[in-house]
C-alpha cells in the first residue's frame, strides 16, 4: 500500500482552500493519480489480461509502468494513448524482452497512423505465438471523435486510402502486416484460430487477408460492419480457404441492393459444417438466411440468433409492427420447423416471432411457432424473442405495469408448454383466437366435439423442452453499459403454490444483469445486436395516467 500513502510518490500537492466547483482538469488530475497508485501496488507478474473500456486516451506512463511490472500478460490491447509510446517500448530491453512471450492474444484499436505503427510492432512480436486478433479499425473523422484525441484535419485518413483496394494493399494492411510483404510468398500465421475484425474493408480480401491469414486452421470468426463481406465468404468457399473446424460465426453486416453477403453466406453455411455458435444480424435484405444451411449444422449447433431486417416493409413477408424501430423478418413456419427439426442439441435460441396480442388468444401461426420450439428443441434452456406482443385491436397503449403483468402470463403459457402441460390450461385470455388481432371481444369457450363428450386439452407431444429456464423479450440497449434495460423483460421459470398446495409453474420477472449468475447458459442474451425497439407500453405522462392520449378503445 506504499503506493497510496506516499506523498512523494504520488506528487500530491499542498492541501488547498476548500471549493465547491472542480475543473475537468481536477478531475483527471485524481484520475491519474488513483490508477497509478492502483498500477504500482499490483503484485508483479499478476495481471494476466488488458483491457481499456472507456475508449479514451489512455496514459503512456501508466501504459509503460504496467508493461515494466506485469511481464506475463496474455492479452495485449494497442488503444489510444496520449502520446507515441512506441518509441520508449523499443528502447527498453526488458519491455522487449517480456511483454511479448506470454502474449496470445491482440486486440488492435487503431484511430491515426502513430497507432498503426505500434500495432505493426505489436503483431510482428507476438506473430509465432498469436491465437487470436482483433482489429478494430473504426477511424473517425476530427468531428466525428468524441472522446478520442482530436486529430488536425491533414492527418484524417480516408477510407479510400485505408482499405485494400485492386491495386495494393490498403494502408492498414500494408501497415500493420508490413513485415509480412510481399504477401504472396508470406507464411501465415501458425497457430492463429480466432479472427474478430470491425468496419475492415474486405472487398480485395484474396490478395491481402486470405494470403496472411490461414483460415482452414480458423474455429472463431467475427464480422462486424466490414464491407465486402461477400468477397471473404467467397474466397471461403474455395477448397483452399474453406475452415476444417469453424466453431462459430459472428456476422453484422448491412447488404447491398441484390443481398450478395447474404446469398454468399448461404453458400458458405452450406459449405462448412461443425458450427456450435451461430449469430447473423444483417438489414437491408429481402429474406432471412436459407433454412438449409442452418439445419446443416443441426448435429453441433448448440446456440442460434438469427436476425433480419429490410429497409422497408414488404407485403410478402411477415414483420414485426412498424411502430417499432427494428423491423425485422420472421421465418415462415415450415423453415422454423426444418430448423428445430434438424437441431435438436440447441440450448439457446434468439430470433423473432410473429404478431400476437396479449388480449387475445394466441393466433395460429404463434402457436405454430411454439409448437415448433417446443416440440422439438428439449435441450433448450434460453429463449430470446426479439419483437413484444401488442394489445390490438385496442388503439390505446397499456400502462406498463398491466403490460408486464400480461406479459408475464404469456412467459408462464410458454414455460408452462415447454413443461409439457395443457395449452388450454394456461391460455391467459377469454377472447376467441384470431390471426390479424381485429376480431370483437367475446366470449371463449373450448370447442364442443360433435358427438357432444367434454372438450379435450390440446394434446401434448412428448418430446417437450422441459429444460427452458430463461424468456426474454426485447432486445436490450445497455449491453455495453452492463445494465438492465427497459426496452428488455425477462423471466425466470419458477413454482408457485395454489391456495390448495398444488403446484404450478409461473413465470419470475428477473434483471439482465442477475440472469447471467442464476442461468449461465444465456450468452445469446450478451449479443449486441444494434436494433432500437421500445416496449408497446405507456411512456412518460401517459403512464402516469396524466394523458388521455388520442385513441379510444374499441368496445
Amino acid at each position: 500500500m506504499e503506493a497510496f500513502i506516499s506523498r512523494k510518490r504520488r506528487k500530491l500537492a499542498p492541501e488547498a482552500a476548500p471549493s465547491l466547483k472542480t475543473t475537468d482538469e481536477d478531475d483527471d488530475r485524481e484520475s491519474t493519480d488513483f490508477k497509478l497508485a492502483v498500477l504500482e501496488s499490483l503484485h508483479p507478474d499478476w495481471s494476466r489480461e488488458l483491457l481499456w473500456c472507456p475508449w479514451e486516451p489512455f496514459s503512456a506512463d501508466n501504459l509503460l509502468l504496467l508493461y515494466q511490472k506485469q511481464r506475463r500478460i496474455k492479452r495485449l490491447e494497442v488503444m489510444n494513448l496520449d502520446r507515441d509510446v512506441l518509441p520508449a517500448i523499443k528502447k527498453s530491453a526488458q519491455i522487449q524482452e517480456t511483454l511479448f512471450s506470454c502474449a496470445k492474444t491482440l486486440a488492435l484499436y487503431p484511430e491515426n497512423r502513430q497507432m498503426l505503427d505500434l500495432s505493426h510492432h505489436f503483431v510482428e512480436r507476438t506473430a509465432e505465438l498469436l491465437e487470436e486478433l482483433i482489429v478494430h479499425a473504426e477511424f473517425l473523422w476530427p468531428e466525428q471523435r468524441e472522446n478520442s484525441r482530436p486529430l488536425p484535419t491533414e492527418q484524417a485518413i480516408d477510407t479510400r486510402e485505408l482499405n485494400d483496394s485492386a491495386t495494393g494493399p490498403g494502408l492498414l494492411t500494408r501497415t500493420v502486416f508490413s513485415h509480412m510483404m510481399p504477401f504472396e510468398t508470406c507464411t501465415p500465421f501458425k497457430k492463429l484460430t480466432s479472427l474478430r475484425l470491425h468496419f475492415v474493408g474486405l472487398r480485395h480480401c484474396a490478395d491481402t487477408w486470405c494470403r496472411f491469414i490461414d483460415f482452414t486452421l480458423i474455429q472463431d470468426l467475427r464480422l462486424y460492419h466490414c464491407s465486402g463481406a461477400d468477397s471473404l465468404f467467397g474466397q471461403l468457399c474455395k477448397a483452399s480457404h474453406l475452415p476444417k473446424r469453424l466453431r462459430s460465426l459472428d456476422l453484422h453486416h448491412k447488404d447491398n441492393d441484390e443481398n450478395e453477403a447474404l446469398i454468399a453466406l448461404d453458400g458458405f453455411l452450406c459449405l462448412v459444417s461443425g458450427i456450435q455458435e451461430l449469430i447473423i444480424n444483417v438489414k437491408h435484405v429481402k429474406s432471412l438466411p436459407a433454412a438449409a444451411g442452418i439445419a446443416r449444422h443441426g448435429k453441433t449447433l448448440q446456440m442460434l440468433s438469427v436476425h433480419a431486417s429490410a429497409e422497408s416493409p414488404s407485403p410478402l413477408v411477415h414483420v414485426t409492427p412498424p411502430e417499432n424501430d427494428a423491423e425485422e423478418l420472421v421465418w415462415e413456419t415450415e423453415e422454423l420447423e426444418k430448423i428445430c427439426k434438424a437441431c435438436t442439441q440447441l440450448e439457446q435460441l434468439s430470433c423473432a416471432w410473429p404478431l400476437s396480442s396479449l388480449i387475445r388468444t394466441p393466433n395460429e401461426l404463434w402457436k405454430a411457432y411454439e409448437n415448433a420450439v417446443f416440440s422439438s428443441l428439449k435441450d433448450l434452456v434460453t429463449l430470446h424473442i426479439t419483437t413484444f406482443p401488442n394489445n390490438k385491436p385496442s388503439t390505446q397503449l397499456l400502462p406498463k405495469t398491466i403490460y408486464e403483468q400480461l406479459l408475464q402470463c404469456l412467459a408462464t403459457r410458454l414455460f408452462d408448454l415447454a413443461a409439457g402441460g395443457s395449452a388450454q390450461s394456461t391460455d391467459t385470455t377469454s377472447t376467441p383466437s384470431s390471426n390479424n388481432g381485429d376480431d370483437p371481444p367475446g366470449p371463449n369457450p373450448p370447442p364442443i366435439p360433435p358427438d357432444g363428450s367434454a372438450p379435450t386439452a390440446t394434446p401434448i407431444l412428448p418430446n417437450r423442452s422441459k429444460k427452458l429456464r430463461l424468456i426474454a423479450f426485447g432486445i436490450s440497449d445497455k449491453i455495453y453499459e452492463r445494465e438492465d434495460s427497459k426496452n428488455q423483460l425477462l423471466y425466470l421459470r419458477s413454482t408457485s403454490l395454489s391456495a390448495f398446495g398444488e403446484e404450478k409453474v409461473h413465470a419470475a420477472p428477473i434483471g439482465w444483469c442477475l440472469r447471467q449468475y442464476v442461468e449461465p447458459r444465456s450468452d445469446v442474451l450478451d449479443v449486441v445486436l444494434h436494433r432500437d425497439t421500445k416496449g408497446p407500453w405507456k411512456y412518460g405522462n401517459e403512464a402516469l395516467g396524466l394523458s388521455w392520449g388520442e385513441g379510444v378503445d374499441d368496445e
